[in-house]
């Protein structure tokens, strides 16, 4: 496979997993509540308050989240394979058989 096309699926799928990091940290701070292991990371008492207008109303923070990891799963999609590919040296036209 070309090499600018493993570069690019390579970069698209770093992209994806930034995306979703934080997602991921989400639930893992969930899960932390769940068994109920309080630490200074899963305690959620200000968020809130920091995520909205002086504390009233809703909070587009999981919405903004969800989106965010669609579109890291959209990008990690076609891309994932592109970390465990191996990048030749050589070009394609010294390859003549």
């Amino acid at each position: 496979m070309n090499q600018a096309i493993i570069k690019a699926k390579r970069i698209e799928c770093v992209i994806g997993l930034f995306l979703l990091l934080p997602s991921i940290l989400g639930v893992i701070a969930f899960v932390l509540q769940i068994f109920e292991i309080y630490t200074d990371f899963s305690e959620m008492r200000v968020l809130s308050y920091a995520w909205t207008a002086k504390g009233g109303g809703m909070s587009a923070a999981p919405i903004y989240l969800g989106l965010m990891a669609l579109a890291g799963v959209h990008l990690i999609k076609d891309s994932f394979y592109s970390l465990f590919t191996a990048l030749d040296n050589t070009s394609d036209a010294n390859n003549i058989e």
